[in-house]
């Protein structure tokens, strides 16, 4: 069995909700934003997750982002 975690950009606007998304075959949470976050993605501790672009760390939009991750570090 294999799962999936997504982190999704919590930007919220009047109208609308940032679209930016990162999906990861990693084993944990952490695991995944930690790998998110050396494509630019930040976390909060309260949870919340931004993309790049939301999040100030670029200036530019991204498309959506799959990382594979193998869990145990073998490559």
């Amino acid at each position: 069995m294999s799962a999936r975690i997504t982190l999704h950009c919590n930007t919220t606007w009047r109208y609308g909700t940032c679209t930016g998304q990162v999906l990861t075959d990693a084993a944990t949470v952490e695991d995944a934003r930690t790998a998110a976050a050396l494509q630019g993605w930040r976390s909060h501790p309260d949870g919340r997750d931004y993309c790049p672009t939301c999040s100030g760390s670029s200036s530019t939009s991204r498309p959506t982002t799959v990382l594979h991750i193998t869990p145990g570090g073998a490559r």
